[in-house]
């Protein structure tokens, strides 16, 4: 019930499964996540094809599941591929004027950016549990080490310009 309605998640090919996207329908949220290999996907209409010399985007209205568990469901299906780079997308997005498939492909990597920031700060600060369990103290844990991350990625920024060095 925190989450508004019409927000849009996104995640790994974990959460691509019929189940997920029913029960995001039934919140009425949306769905953004990298294609799971097992769902079996039947393609319905070609929405837009664009091909360069280096990169291909095709976004295409599919129907999804085998409708024996669970109820087929319709959703888009955003294939990417550059320079040996592929990403296959499903959202329930189904308007490709609401969340583009050039703007699906740009979040989806964000997203990346976003778990490798949650790794860095389990590694480098060893924030591999929570240290309580009241909502609010898990709260000030997380906070605490927000900040300490920022700290130190500011510092290494610092360094790395004086160093005239990437900061990675």
């Amino acid at each position: 019930g925190w989450i508004a309605k019409g927000s849009l998640l996104m995640g790994d090919r974990l959460y691509a499964s019929i189940q997920y996207f029913h029960l995001l329908a039934s919140l009425a949220i949306h769905g953004l996540f990298r294609r799971n290999g097992t769902l079996t996907v039947r393609q319905i209409k070609v929405l837009s094809r664009r091909q360069g010399s280096r990169a291909l985007l095709e976004d295409i209205l599919v129907k999804v599941g085998s409708g024996q568990k669970n109820p087929k469901i319709t959703l888009r299906l955003i294939r990417y591929r550059c320079q040996g780079r592929r990403l296959d997308l499903l959202t329930s997005v189904l308007d490709p004027h609401q969340l583009s498939a050039e703007k699906a492909v740009a979040l989806y990597g964000l997203r990346w950016s976003i778990e490798r920031m949650f790794l860095d700060v389990k590694e480098t600060l060893d924030l591999h549990s929570l240290y309580a369990s009241h909502p609010n103290l898990v709260a000030q844990q997380v906070y605490a080490t927000a900040l300490v991350h920022t700290a130190f990625r500011i510092a290494q920024a610092d360094i790395a310009s004086k160093a005239k060095i990437l900061p990675e």
